[in-house]
């Protein structure tokens, strides 16, 4: 199964970790703050959690906007996991 590249927005400092679909956009809210990695670790882990397969982000460590990389999932797949 062919990996599945998608572009997401990050929100730090939410009171809970949530994913949202909003206008063709994946939004990420998480509880971490943008500092010492810490939110980019928290997306990695619950997006991993969530989808079974290992995520990386690619582009994006330092910025709201983010490329995620998430192995063997197809779209679809991924989509009705939300």
């Amino acid at each position: 199964m062919p990996n599945l590249t998608i572009e997401i927005k990050a929100i730090p400092n939410s009171p809970l970790f949530r994913i949202e679909k909003k206008n063709n956009q994946v939004i990420i809210h998480c509880k971490s703050p943008p500092e010492q990695n810490k939110a980019n670790l928290e997306i990695v882990k619950e997006l991993g959690r969530l989808t079974g397969s290992r995520v990386k982000i690619v582009k994006g460590l330092r910025s709201k906007r983010k490329t995620i990389v998430i192995d063997d999932i197809s779209e679809e797949e991924f989509l009705k996991k939300l």
